[in-house]
């Protein structure tokens, strides 16, 4: 989900019928989540004029989305790791021929997002709290435009994003990371029109399908760490668009997590043992 790394996913940004009524994992454009969210964008934690450009795009939204919230098997430091380096992501997914979305680190706040279709913008966090338990909240703005098929003509938007994630540990002692996007965005009027007379169910589904398989590669990343580490750090220098810091910091991080996972297997083990023992005559 290149665009979503470079917090500008145009795919993302279409509202369906889908209610939290029914089912409080399902995708939503619905007033009750929409109101949800808008209170828990971290306002106390923005300066005055990073306030105004939130409330303006929230109160004068386009279109707002909440994606599907996913639950994945997945190392809490690897889901931080991940989100901190969205740089890493990008750059995984051209190796692997997923996207072709160049995604550079301008400050330590600020992205630039450019692809061969004819993205470009820029991507401001905003606000991010991170947490060992993967207890995140993060707030995003973005700026872009989208110029080509299907659409015939350019799209200029604003977005806010926030992105909230939580873990918890399983009875095996595995730890799952949930995690629920919601989107506000702005589109020029043309922009709007366009999408509503073209495109708007395949950008639905897309939406859906990106942020999904999104969570799948963080989980599938989490669990070769887990079982190759080697193999990770081999991949890690494959990478030539990422510094050689951040190329050293995966691989410290996916050899840390085969030992953290090494030791809740052996720790599993005892504990069957144990309870075998108990309970033989």
């Amino acid at each position: 989900m290149g665009i979503a790394a470079a917090g500008m996913l145009l795919a993302m940004v279409i509202t369906t019928k889908a209610s939290a009524e029914t089912d409080p994992m399902a995708a939503t454009g619905s007033r009750e989540a929409q109101d949800e969210a808008t209170r828990s964008i971290p306002w106390k934690y923005l300066a005055n004029n990073e306030q105004r450009m939130v409330q303006y795009v929230v109160r004068n939204n386009s279109i707002y989305r909440r994606m599907p919230t996913r639950v994945i098997d997945c190392d809490p430091k690897v889901f931080n790791y991940l989100g901190q380096n969205p740089q890493v992501v990008t750059e995984l997914w051209k190796m692997m021929g997923v996207c072709n979305l160049t995604l550079e680190k301008v400050s330590d706040d600020t992205y630039r997002a450019t692809d061969d279709n004819g993205t470009s913008g820029v991507l401001k966090v905003l606000s991010d709290r991170w947490n060992d338990d993967a207890q995140n909240s993060i707030l995003l703005y973005c700026e872009g435009t989208y110029k080509g098929a299907p659409l015939p003509g350019e799209i200029t938007a604003r977005s806010v994003l926030l992105l909230r994630s939580g873990s918890v540990v399983e009875t095996n002692g595995r730890p799952y990371v949930t995690a629920r996007l919601d989107s506000w965005v702005l589109i020029d009027r043309l922009g709007v029109e366009l999408v509503a007379k073209t495109i708007q169910p395949l950008l639905t589904k897309t939406a859906d399908h990106n942020f999904t398989e999104t969570m799948k590669f963080v989980g599938t990343f989490s669990k070769t760490a887990e079982n190759n580490p080697a193999g990770m750090v081999n991949l890690s220098r494959k990478l030539e668009a990422i510094d050689e810091p951040t190329r050293v910091s995966m691989g410290v991080l996916c050899h840390e997590t085969a030992a953290r996972y090494q030791a809740i297997a052996a720790k599993s083990q005892e504990s069957a043992v144990r309870v075998a023992s108990q309970s033989s005559p």
